[in-house]
């Protein structure tokens, strides 16, 4: 050490001189503790340490100056930098001046700060991180209406897991799901009940970065199992791996308000203008596949005679009662829309004639075998329905005007179901 105390006053001009400087040009209109207040503290920090003398002094500082920049949010990366432009330039001067007697132990001096500093870090940013993401999860677990936020509410138990694994240094094969397609988030996002959303930007941009987290969560893995333990590494990833989780959450947020345009407010259903697109995308996939899809709208009947006797409340409350019956009966892979008024159309992917009328003959025997009590009132109802089954060879074209023949094909269904009765399926 008193070799190092010999070059005390050429480390103290190499952090004064080539650190970086910054001042804080905003301190006449805000009292508060601004980044720029913080490089300037942190390098009196950062000269404090390299300048102590005792190995408790040492660790001391090394833990002061940690801790703040893990408090100022100061990156790892950062950090290091200023480390090596310092030591860069010692040795530089030292060479200049033909000094070549204790570059080895000068070396040694700043390896040995790299690795305190490194090691200590680490820790101390895995604490962070797991505080930040628990955090996050309790704000999530408070919301009363999450929407798609359940989904990022599992991605962040998978985020948990990950920093449990790195901080408990067992490095066992007790570690999170490593397939995108198999974790719950990845389950979520290859549902298709979520195609839907396919041609949004921010859906593509999820998958996107959740392929990237879960291909950095693996190196994590096989780097941790590797024994080759290199701090720094590890830091980069998890930075990294913090990095795509927020960007995730941003991505999620903007879907949540996509989804919430996209629910009729009454029932919680798709809209009709939602119909469309997915549709466009389902005859394509019937060309490609050779598979059919079935189609099947839903009319009320007599829902006017309900809404005029008993006021539009009571047959919102009516409207409200069949949803449920529709996502009761419905599989998770089937889209329900209300279509208008009292109409309803699905699209069943994948599914053929036999299949769609047992769905079809189920929602018509559960909605007449129901009854709905408002107060005093008792009102039992049924529903018509009218299905055609859907196969699109390579000669038809995905188009809004082949749209609107199968819509057609399936209205004038529903209208027989009428014409011969009601509550029946056709």
């Amino acid at each position: 050490m008193l070799v190092i105390e010999k070059y005390f006053p050429d480390i103290q001009k190499c952090v004064l001189d080539f650190s970086i400087n910054v001042e804080s040009l905003q301190s006449k209109y805000s009292s508060d503790f601004l980044y720029t207040h913080a490089i300037t503290e942190y390098k009196k920090l950062f000269l404090n340490l390299l300048l102590s003398k005792s190995k408790e002094e040492i660790e001391q500082n090394t833990k002061i100056l940690v801790n703040f920049t893990i408090e100022q949010e100061i990156s790892y990366l950062f950090l290091y930098s200023e480390l090596v432009t310092v030591v860069r330039k010692l040795l530089g001067n030292l060479i200049d001046k033909h000094d070549f007697e204790h570059i080895e132990a000068v070396n040694l001096f700043f390896t040995e700060h790299e690795n305190q500093i490194t090691n200590l870090y680490l820790v101390k940013f895995l604490n962070q991180f797991k505080l930040k993401n628990e955090l996050r999860l309790s704000h999530i677990e408070l919301m009363s209406d999450k929407k798609f936020m359940v989904h990022y509410e599992n991605h962040i138990k998978w985020i948990i897991k990950l920093i449990l694994y790195v901080q408990q240094k067992e490095y066992n094969d007790n570690y999170p799901e490593l397939n995108p397609n198999l974790c719950d988030f990845g389950k979520w996002i290859n549902n298709p009940a979520t195609s839907y959303l396919l041609s949004t930007s921010h859906f593509k941009l999820i998958e996107k970065l959740h392929m990237n987290l879960h291909d950095l969560g693996a190196n994590v893995i096989n780097y941790c199992k590797s024994g080759k333990f290199h701090p720094a590494t590890l830091i980069h990833l998890m930075n990294r791996i913090d990095y795509y989780s927020l960007e995730i959450g941003n991505e999620i947020a903007f879907l949540n308000e996509i989804e919430e345009s996209a629910k009729d407010p009454l029932t919680h259903l798709l809209t009709r203008r939602l119909f469309n697109k997915i549709m466009l995308g389902k005859i394509e996939i019937s060309k490609s596949t050779g598979r059919e899809f079935a189609l099947m709208m839903c009319d009320l009947d007599h829902f006017k005679l309900i809404n005029d006797t008993y006021g539009h409340d009571v047959g919102d409350i009516v409207l409200q009662h069949f949803s449920k019956i529709l996502e009761q009966v419905l599989r998770k892979s089937d889209y329900i829309f209300r279509y208008g008024g009292e109409e309803f159309m699905i699209l069943l992917p994948m599914t053929n004639k036999e299949e769609t009328l047992m769905l079809a003959q189920k929602i018509c025997n559960l909605t007449a075998s129901k009854e709905v009590v408002v107060e005093n009132i008792t009102i039992r109802y049924t529903v018509s329905i009218g299905t055609i089954v859907v196969l699109a060879d390579n000669k038809v074209e995905a188009t809004q005007e082949t749209i609107g023949r199968y819509v057609t094909k399936v209205d004038e269904k529903l209208y027989l179901a009428k014409e011969r009765g009601r509550n029946r399926v056709e």
